[in-house]
Formats: structure tokens, sequence, C-alpha cells
């Protein structure tokens, strides 16, 4: 009877020890999907993150299926979500990055501003100001893990370009005026980024900027409006559009004249520094030719599919595709035309028109696309040199592949999903897919050494 008990005991005490394994954070269970170094979440176009009270009401990593950022702890790793600027350009929100990252003041050099036409300095991420968002201190002895949603994607890369090679034109236009330059543009920490994986990322554009030119300004109009409102109102950290830099803010020794001159007179679109530039294929495309690859980093891209090849051969979204991004997502399929070769940069008397290769953008993965990002797009980048097109090394692999080369762009296979299936869906997601998507994110990082 006495053994007979205590095999009995012993099976139950087996049988909770295995349902506790199951059920804890894989953390305690296994070391499968946990990280070396910190992962660094940069959101996408109108994203948000950390430092925005809206996160709290809801995520942009885990819209519908819970947040991601714990999901991605839960295996013991350590996770930030960045907050750049909802519709600031990409140059603009890798000095953001930086300086979060850092934990210093936003510096977006001498020579950005003074072509662009608004202020250098921005937040404070010191002690003094927002905080830094690591909780490390970061260098190439403690290095990170980039993970970028769809603009966030083309941000992480100029980020990695800069902190590796710096800026030749913030350099020379510091020293010539007398300047100090911002470490950010100085070049050497090309060993402070580990990977980086980019999620739907635009890396050659969204021709949705040439199939809807009029809506894309629309709507960078309103999101500017919108920033212009908030601004003066105490909703301005509910969801903020970081523009200081172009005047977009309350200062203390406003008067309400001078605060409602400054605001409306404003014009940030026409800077030619922001997101919906950054995105037309003209400049994308030849915005690639001065990111490279590093030797020293692994990369890793996921681009989705929602669209159908009809019985006549043209494109459609899906009925999956989420309702929003049916509009869009048939304007890229319906797209066939041919770039204008040029794009405009700078403002005032800085403002130039660059002259490019042009794009035509007629084949099946120019037409195939998430509802916002086009299959060519996010797949890996390329340029023009001498009219010939040049692409990013790359090859085509698997989830939880163990990357054996730095430097070159493991593909994985097309997503079945939105763009908005890659940090947690809307409606037509679910929690489990959401999560088996991450594990596989993790588990290319952790198998690399990351």
């Amino acid at each position: 009877m006495k053994k007979t008990l205590t095999k009995f005991i012993s099976f139950v005490l087996t049988l909770v020890l295995l349902i506790s394994v199951s059920i804890m954070p894989a953390s305690a269970a296994t070391s499968k999907y946990a990280a070396k170094h910190p992962i660094v979440l940069v959101h996408g176009l109108a994203g948000f993150g950390e430092y925005d009270d809206i996160n709290s009401i809801i995520q942009y990593w885990g819209y519908t299926s819970g947040s991601i950022d714990s999901f991605i702890e839960s295996y013991g790793n350590e996770c930030y979500e960045a907050s750049v600027g909802p519709i600031s350009s990409a140059w603009d929100r890798a000095c953001e990055l930086y300086a979060q990252l850092k934990g210093t003041v936003t510096d977006y050099g001498a020579y950005h501003a003074a072509v662009h036409g608004h202020d250098r300095y921005g937040r404070d991420y010191t002690s003094n100001g927002y905080g830094r968002l690591m909780k490390k201190e970061w260098n190439a002895s403690n290095p990170i893990n980039l993970v970028g949603h769809s603009f966030g994607g083309v941000t992480s890369r100029l980020l990695i370009q800069l902190l590796a090679e710096g800026s030749a034109e913030e350099r020379d236009y510091a020293s010539a005026n007398g300047l100090e330059v911002s470490p950010l543009f100085t070049g050497g920490k090309r060993d402070w980024v580990y990977s980086l994986t980019t999620l739907a990322a635009p890396s050659n554009g969204s021709t949705v900027c040439e199939a809807l030119p009029s809506i894309v300004n629309l709507v960078g109009e309103l999101m500017t409006a919108g920033s212009k409102a908030l601004s003066v109102t105490s909703l301005k950290g509910l969801y903020d559009f970081q523009l200081e830099h172009f005047g977009i803010v309350t200062k203390s020794d406003d008067t309400l004249e001078s605060l409602y001159t400054r605001i409306v007179n404003s014009d940030f679109m026409n800077h030619n520094d922001n997101a919906f530039a950054d995105l037309a294929l003209d400049k994308a495309i030849d915005m690639n030719k001065n990111l490279e690859l590093q030797d020293n980093i692994y990369y890793f891209s996921y681009y989705g599919d929602r669209t159908y090849k009809t019985l006549l051969g043209t494109y459609k979204p899906t009925a999956r595709m989420w309702a929003p991004f049916q509009i869009s997502g048939r304007a890229i399929c319906n797209y066939s035309g041919t770039t204008a070769g040029y794009y405009y940069d700078g403002y005032g008397a800085y403002k130039t028109k660059v002259t490019t290769t042009k794009t035509k953008a007629n084949t099946a993965s120019w037409k195939r696309n998430d509802g916002m990002v086009n299959v060519e797009s996010g797949q890996y980048p390329f340029h023009y040199e001498n009219g010939k097109r040049v692409d990013d090394a790359h090859t085509s692999s698997y989830v939880g592949v163990t990357a054996k080369k730095k430097g070159v762009w493991y593909v994985m296979p097309v997503v079945d999903g939105d763009h908005l299936t890659f940090c947690g869906g809307v409606l037509n997601e679910t929690v489990s897919s959401t999560h088996s998507f991450y594990r596989g994110v993790l588990s290319n990082i952790v198998n690399c050494g990351g």
C-alpha cells in the first residue's frame, strides 16, 4: 500500500512538473528563443512606441493579439519599442532612434537641418529629459538586434549606415562652420548592431505613391494638420508626431498670436523631408545606393502577399486583406507605370531636382502586395548604377535558418498576410498565428548568435 501511494505521489508530482513546464514562460523552460542581445522594435508609418501614451491603450506591436513586446520578453529577452516620428523622414527617424537608444539629445545634423529648413536639435533623451530607452549602455560590447516593420525597416537601414560610415556632409559642414558634429555622424560604430530583421519594409518604395498621389498627399496634409492641432492641446502626448524641429510645438514664451502664426505657417510637407517623399520609388531606390550591406551584420527579410491572379491574368486583393487596404492594394495591383526619373530634395534656397534612373513597375512582383508594400519592395533593396539595376546580395531562405553569412539578405518565404499581419494583425489574425510568427523571427536571431 505504501509503495503504491509513493508511486502515485511521484506520478502526480511528475505530471504537475510537466504541466508547469508547458505553461510557464519559455524563458524558464528553454532558451530556444532567448537572444543574447537586446531586441529593438522600430515601428512604421503612422506608428508609435513606448514613449507614446496611446501605447497603453492600444499597442502598435500587437494591435489585437496582445503585446508582442511582452511575448518576446517571456522567452527571457530584453525588448524595447522605439517611438520615432510617425510621418518623419528616414533620416530624422534614424537620428531620433539613435538618441533614444544612446540616451542623448536628438541631433539631426547641422547640414541636414540647413538643407531642409528645420531646427538642428530635437528631443532630449538624457536622464533630464525622456530618459534612455535601453537599460544598459549601447555600444559595441552591448549590440542590438533591430526589428523594423514597414518604414521602420528603412529607418533601421539608414541608422546602420550612419553608425558604420557616419556622414561626410555633416563632418565637412561642421568643420567649415566651426561646429561640433554628433557622434552619430562620425561613423566607426558598425559593431553596435548584430542583426536586422525587416518586416514588410518598402525597401524600394511603394507604388501606392505613384498610383494614388493625390490621396497620399491628402493623407500627409491631414496628418500634418492633426499634428498642429494636437501640439496646442493636452492630448499631445497621446499620439505624438514629434515635429517640434519644424516649429510645430508650444513654447514657454509663446503668445497666442506667435503660437498661431508659427504653427499655421509651418509647411512640413514642402520641406521634402518626410516619410511620404521617401516612399516614392525614385527617391527610395536612389537612397539605396548609399545604404550598403555591412559585412558584420546578419540580415533577414519578411514580406507579405494577400493578392491573387485572376483568370484574365490581372491581380486583385483577396477578401482577407484588411478593408482599408483594399483601396491601396487594388491601386498597386493595377499600376503599371514608369516613374518620373527625378525627385525634389531640400527646402527654399536649398531645393534641388535630383535626376534618377526611371523604374518601370509592370512585373507581377510589383503588382503583388500586402495592401501597402509591393512584393518587389519587401524582399530586398536594389539601386541603379549607370542605368543598370544592382540588387543587394540575397538568398532565398527559411524560417529558423542558421545563417552562415553576414552582409546577405536571408529572404524568408512569402507570408500570407496583409501589411498589419506583421505587427499583430487587425481582426483577421489570431494570437496563435502572431506568436508563431514571432517565434520564427526569434529563432532566426538566436540561431545566428544574436
